[in-house]
């Protein structure tokens, strides 16, 4: 019997530290060495910490069989600034960067559509939708996970005030994880596929309602909303 139980006590472990580096792959990689920190110092070579970070764990592409599509929405809730930049990489498998990475703008009440494909897709390209951010890469079939960021110079730990007699810029935090994401692999044959997962995001997470300290309710989602 204590055989059995230690046996599972060190199956736990090596579990838990597969996972570990699983979520390590996901959020720290060869494409940006420089260990990030809590507050972004402006330098070229920083990085956001995690707190500000968005994470898919998969996306793929498979020439013309498969690509990867996402929907980035501005809700328009209040603390959020009216204009949000976001920097979304696509790292594959073998830990480098699918194409260079895109920066975007987001305004409140709007949708920007993102799709990652090879170079050469026939009908998903930026000839054909204009309006969409495009990750192409030269390589027909690879896969790998999702890293999304504020742009440098935005420093989403700060509140941005409003600007005076404008209906279009208003006060609030311009943070990443703030917005919405919702994606999708899609298996161009049948027009099927199956939904991705995002981590950090406005929708990723809930808390309760009230501390036991607190008289007051406070509901959290996503990372940084309090």
């Amino acid at each position: 019997m204590k055989i059995n139980h230690l046996k599972r006590y060190l199956i736990g472990i090596a579990m838990t530290g597969f996972l570990a580096l699983l979520a390590g792959n996901a959020f720290g990689d060869s494409a940006t060495s420089v260990n990030a920190s809590r507050d972004f110092d402006g330098t070229e070579n920083s990085q956001y910490a995690n707190n500000y970070t968005v994470a898919s764990p998969y996306w793929q592409v498979e020439g013309g069989a498969s690509y990867t599509f996402i929907a980035v929405s501005h809700s328009s809730l209040s603390g959020m600034a009216s204009q949000i930049g976001v920097t979304i990489n696509a790292i594959t498998s073998a830990k480098t960067a699918y194409d260079t990475a895109e920066t975007f703008t987001i305004l409140a009440g709007n949708t920007q559509r993102v799709f990652i494909v090879p170079t050469n897709h026939a009908t998903v390209n930026s000839t054909n939708i204009s309006s969409a951010v495009f990750l192409a890469g030269t390589t027909d079939f690879t896969y790998g996970h999702l890293r999304i960021g504020p742009p440098v110079g935005t420093y989403p730990q700060l509140k941005y005030g409003g600007m005076l007699g404008s209906s279009t810029v208003s006060a609030g935090f311009r943070d990443p994880t703030m917005l919405t994401y919702w994606g999708s692999v899609i298996i161009e044959a049948n027009t099927t596929g199956f939904a991705m997962e995002f981590i950090g995001d406005m929708n990723d997470s809930q808390t309760l309602g009230k501390h036991a300290t607190q008289t007051t309710t406070y509901m959290a989602s996503g990372v940084n909303l309090q």
